[in-house]
């Protein structure tokens, strides 16, 4: 019954489909309304890092001058790597069920790009917003944190641990960097693409729990998270009071990857290409080539036909376009010999109706010659349309039979015998 109420979850096709629409809605929005719940996005993703950092403080691998890594006591390492991942979806959490715009999750717009139900300008348009506005939310949420001296919390050991994770995310190569961004996106879409199975607040955050507590375990990178973790790292670098760097026992050189160039370069390049890849190619185009390819190849199969009606007489045109429109085809109009073929050759049409009488006599008789002599347009079917038996140019028209055209049809028309005739020819 059409009336029951559903609690399943959605089914993969479903899902497409209800992404796809939400792509369209996405890249639809104001310029400002983006960027303004982009800034919230960072902000929620910064939110999280926050509650990552603070809960692995104290328990994280640290390097020692000599290039020894010692585990401070607590948890072991891969415990607590599990707690940080699952305080981290916080901020997806906030992003998905509050409302904003996350570049890393706007990656799945590709689907709707990919139906050809989005533009590459109106993606691109989003893509960049979203990237700004995030940036923007994440480095002032760190700068309120900076401010708010919370690093030197735990007798320093937040501070530590957030140098420690910003210096080493400067210190990655581009390859790794790139690989582990390819892999971070495809986990965070994958948690956007179940979320569409989604039917309740309740369903979306156990859809977000384990693939967003995955990759930040595995220690995977996300640039926009990394938009927090490492310019916290950086502010504390450069600004931190003595009385810190003496409680961590510490020096700003002993976090010499940590700098902006290095942010920028060698960690933001590579993990944003990386989360593109991972995102919109491992996810995003796989699901539509898997549930919506086939639906786009149905909406090109059974798209509207073409005609071009030539005549230089706008009231007919008008008419007839209303006619022909109204019957589901597709309607363009040229108003002489010259335009029409040049329309032609921009975008072949399914049919064209031609007139024979336009800027000189027997015009479109020129027309339908060109046509059939050109490989490309002498399949077209041409009906001509003409009052010619009752004008003076009547003696001038050459034998039926040598005049390249499919139908006649006598002005003034009669919508019946039209439609009927370019039936004939447009199943």
């Amino acid at each position: 019954m059409s009336s029951e109420i559903q609690i399943d979850a959605f089914l993969p096709p479903k899902m497409a489909a209800r992404m796809e629409e939400v792509g369209v809605n996405k890249s639809q929005l104001n310029i400002w309304t983006m960027f303004v719940l982009a800034i919230l996005a960072g902000a929620f993703i910064a939110t999280g890092a926050i509650f990552a950092t603070t809960v692995s403080a104290g328990s994280m691998a640290v390097r020692a001058a000599d290039g020894t890594v010692a585990f401070s006591t607590g948890l072991p390492y891969g415990v607590v790597r599990l707690l940080t991942g699952l305080v981290f979806c916080l901020g997806l959490i906030a992003v998905v069920v509050a409302g904003a715009e996350l570049f890393t999750g706007n990656n799945l717009i590709i689907m709707a790009f990919a139906s050809g139900r989005v533009t590459l300008r109106a993606l691109l348009r989003n893509w960049v917003v979203v990237y700004v506005g995030n940036f923007v939310g994440s480095i002032l949420t760190a700068l309120v944190m900076y401010l708010s001296g919370q690093f030197s919390f735990g007798g320093g050991a937040i501070g530590l641990n957030a140098l420690n994770i910003a210096n080493a995310k400067c210190g990655l190569d581009f390859i790794p960097a790139l690989a582990l961004g390819i892999m971070c996106n495809a986990l965070v879409c994958l948690a956007v693409w179940l979320c569409a199975s989604a039917r309740s607040t309740t369903d979306k955050i156990l859809a977000i729990v384990f693939p967003i507590t995955c990759f930040v375990a595995a220690g995977f990178e996300h640039s926009i998270a990394n938009m927090y973790f490492i310019p916290i790292g950086l502010f504390i670098r450069a600004w931190a009071p003595e009385t810190f760097w003496q409680a961590i026992g510490k020096t700003a050189a002993d976090f010499a990857n940590l700098t902006w160039a290095n942010f920028f370069i060698r960690n933001l390049l590579p993990v944003t290409i990386g989360n593109i890849i991972g995102g919109a190619g491992f996810v995003g185009l796989i699901y539509w080539f898997a549930y919506l390819r086939s639906a786009k190849k149905t909406k090109i199969e059974a798209r509207k036909p073409k005609i071009l009606v030539v005549d230089d007489d706008r009231d007919f045109v008008d008419i007839i376009t209303r006619i022909l429109t109204k019957e589901g085809y597709e309607v363009s109009a040229a108003a002489n010999g010259h335009e029409a073929i040049q329309t032609m050759q921009v975008g072949r049409p399914d049919l064209v109706l031609l007139d024979v009488m336009m800027a000189g006599p027997l015009e479109g008789v020129s027309v339908a010659r060109k046509m059939a002599s050109d490989p490309n347009l002498k399949s077209v079917p041409v009906i001509m349309i003409s009052s010619i038996d009752s004008s003076q140019h009547a003696g001038l028209l050459p034998d039926d039979l040598h005049i390249p055209i499919d139908a006649w049809i006598n002005k003034p028309v009669l919508p019946d015998e039209l439609l009927k005739t370019i039936r004939r020819f447009l199943a």
